[in-house]
């Protein structure tokens, strides 16, 4: 038994790099592990790892950056699994400095 027994963990950006790599770790650790990101491919494969290490997985495709995606698979994994415990927020957005000045004003750079 891991220290994560039967936690839930939802990581997005879950396909590849470190939410990959905390995915299984996680999984080696007895937890539930949700995968969200946006390629499915990646997902499964990330998916094939972590239950090698006996945990159960969840993969759901969405685009953080698009609310009601994220909405409608966090309504899906409360659903299927009732809770989350543990949220690793891993993925990221990439903006152009001169969009995030247009949504947040000149004060970006300060």
């Amino acid at each position: 038994m891991g220290a994560l027994t039967g936690k839930v963990v939802w990581i997005t950006g879950g396909g590849t790099g470190i939410g990959q790599s905390t995915a299984i770790a996680m999984g080696k650790e007895g937890a539930k592990v949700a995968l969200l990101g946006r390629r499915a491919s990646m997902l499964e494969e990330t998916a094939a790892e972590v239950r090698k290490t006996g945990a159960e997985v969840k993969t759901m495709s969405a685009d953080v950056a698009n609310r009601a995606q994220v909405q409608a698979v966090a309504k899906d994994l409360l659903a299927a699994w009732k809770r989350v415990d543990i949220l690793v927020n891993n993925a990221g957005l990439n903006v152009p400095k001169r969009r995030l000045r247009e949504l947040a004003g000149e004060d970006w750079d300060q």
